[in-house]
């Protein structure tokens, strides 16, 4: 490892210069320095070391400030040439070129707009673009790296992956002008990294349809499983909650918790409130009651996953006795309200 390159005529080597450099550097300086070298490049540095006499104090000070320089000047040196080209030939340019020349150089190196969508959610991004012309949605697709493109691709509707695939394949020359108009709109409307509000699509989404009568979300439910049924489903299970069976009456819920699994039970219970637990372990006997809150107790950390999963199991069987009129849960709107 040469801590500093070696002039043509320098009496000292490399493997010289690294040793005279951490033996007059400062000790924890010269220590970190040694951490960063293998055994075998610490092994040369010390035979190097046993083999110096005496250095005079001008080429200890020469050896010290050429590591700083050069230390200095790759620190600051870009390692690629898109690195160059963006950090550096800015400040090399005249005024006049710098605005005229470097537009057209940076938009063959740049990368940002690939870099920013790769770092937002494919589903935003697809939501933004379903508002462009399909040539925008082209050019966009075009600009933003395979990857970035087939992840949004996948998520549009079926009937426009067609034609922006023919017009993105018909591309050839994008002006330049339109380029930066193209990334700038998508750029500003997807917002900064740090100007997103989570809205939980799916959860809110639910929980209005939740609210409407049951024939109004049957038919909104429909509509969306003729495009996406995994996502009707996904709905359907969230329009009601585990927390939205506390409206069931005792007799209710103990209908249900015949129809339950005892390791549902546990498992919905662990991540329900204190209230929810209380509502449901009144309606089994104290003796079932003390052994769940135990086994609850014994379980230790459960995976989120696992106890959403639980209680939506338990909401569905609640759903499917409220629909055979076995229970009765107060959702959504009574079908007269429709009209108020």
């Amino acid at each position: 490892m040469a801590l500093a390159l070696q002039n043509q005529d320098d009496i000292y080597s490399s493997l010289e210069r690294a040793a005279i450099l951490v033996m007059y550097l400062e000790r924890s300086l010269a220590k970190a320095l040694l951490d960063l070298m293998n055994d075998e490049e610490v092994r040369k540095v010390g035979m190097a070391m046993a083999s110096i006499d005496r250095v005079d104090a001008p080429d200890i000070e020469r050896i010290v400030g050429d590591f700083v320089r050069e230390l200095y000047e790759v620190s600051l040196m870009p390692r690629t040439g898109p690195e160059f080209v963006n950090k550096v030939l800015p400040e090399l340019l005249e005024d006049e070129r710098r605005e005229t020349i470097l537009p057209i150089l940076k938009r063959r190196v740049n990368t940002e707009f690939a870099d920013f969508i790769s770092n937002r959610p494919p589903e935003a991004v697809a939501a933004i673009m379903a508002d462009e012309h399909p040539q925008t949605q082209a050019v966009a697709m075009a600009l933003m790296g395979a990857d970035n493109a087939a992840k949004v691709m996948r998520l549009m509707p079926e009937e426009d992956k067609g034609e922006v695939t023919v017009r993105m394949a018909r591309l050839k020359r994008i002006p330049g002008e339109l380029i930066d108009d193209v990334t700038t709109a998508i750029t500003a409307a997807l917002g900064r990294d740090d100007d997103f509000l989570e809205v939980g699509g799916v959860d809110r989404t639910a929980r209005m349809l939740g609210r409407l009568a049951k024939t109004e979300n049957d038919r909104i439910l429909e509509v969306v499983a003729d495009e996406d049924n995994p996502l009707a489903e996904r709905l359907r299970r969230r329009m009601v909650l585990f927390s939205d069976l506390m409206t069931l009456t005792n007799r209710g819920i103990q209908t249900l918790l015949k129809q339950v699994d005892r390791d549902d039970l546990i498992l919905a219970l662990k991540g329900g409130a204190p209230a929810e637990v209380d509502r449901f372990l009144e309606n089994v006997s104290s003796r079932a009651a003390e052994d769940i809150r135990e086994e609850m107790e014994i379980m230790g950390p459960v995976p989120k996953s696992r106890i959403r999963g639980a209680q939506e199991r338990i909401v569905a069987t609640a759903l499917k006795l409220a629909e055979e009129g076995a229970i009765y849960l107060s959702i959504g709107a009574e079908e007269d309200d429709e009209d108020e």
